[in-house]
């Protein structure tokens, strides 16, 4: 699923809780009605389902970012472990309400009382339009900590590990099998890998484009140029096939070429 669906989806259930917010201040202390529960009922519900499906497909989805610099994945990875951390944050933070709500848990008292602090004093301080209830705060807190914690869960999944090719470069030409390698199917050792580049935009072969073979490590790599049907062999290539992938001189991230295995 991509991050915009995901941030849709959420604003989609954050606009419901903002919109039953009171217009008028709210008291010091606040008692929760029947009403009150079934929404949270209903909300927490809600939450959970959307929580559980998004995060399964993100889990499922073994698609990573391909060439991303170094810089940028820690990056990425950094943003992911705050934005879990802030989004668990929230989500705690709730629980230990509702538990001295409705459980009258005094170890929990002081959570209460800063979020009254912040839903009637802190926040309408900066917008002055929105006044929230107990209810409509907890709602909306709760669809801020699942929307934190799932784009952190993307993150993660997208810049964490290792990459992954969706086309992976499996050899064609021959050369000595290595059997029994861990976790890697019988490919021929040292192959000769052949791909033929084509434009996104005219899908049309690319001729004499500098395409370049690297190895997932970064440090070895080949260069070659494509011919006139926009097809390049690379020969004496060390390792496996899948330890490599392919791209156009350029464009890394392959925007521009397409680099098709033959």
């Amino acid at each position: 699923m991509r991050i915009p669906g995901i941030a849709l989806l959420i604003f989609s259930l954050i606009m419901p809780a903002v919109s039953a917010a009171n217009t008028t201040a709210m008291p010091t202390a606040q008692s929760v009605s029947t009403i009150d529960l079934f929404l949270l009922f209903i909300g927490g519900i809600l939450y959970f389902n959307i929580f559980a499906v998004v995060l399964y497909h993100v889990v499922k989805r073994e698609k990573r970012f391909i060439g991303r610099s170094p810089i940028v994945r820690i990056a990425g990875m950094v943003a992911g472990i705050g934005l879990v951390a802030l989004g668990s944050l929230c989500l705690i933070f709730i629980v230990m309400v509702l538990l001295t709500q409705f459980m009258g848990l005094t170890l929990f008292a002081w959570t209460e009382g800063f979020f009254l602090y912040l839903i009637t004093d802190t926040i309408p301080l900066y917008l002055p339009a929105l006044r929230l209830t107990m209810t409509t705060g907890l709602l909306l807190f709760g669809a801020a900590g699942t929307a934190f914690f799932l784009l952190g869960s993307v993150l993660l999944m997208q810049f964490g590990g290792y990459d992954r090719q969706s086309e992976v470069a499996m050899p064609t030409g021959s050369g000595s099998l290595k059997k029994n390698a861990a976790d890697r199917p019988d490919e021929p050792l040292n192959p000769v890998l052949s791909f033929r580049v084509e434009d996104r935009r005219s899908m049309e072969p690319s001729a004499d484009v500098k395409v370049v073979l690297k190895h997932r490590d970064g440090v070895r790599f080949h260069t070659k140029y494509t011919n006139f049907n926009g097809e390049v062999t690379f020969t004496n290539v060390e390792g496996f096939g899948s330890e490599y992938y392919a791209y156009v001189d350029g464009d890394i991230s392959r925007q521009n070429y397409r680099v098709i295995r033959i």
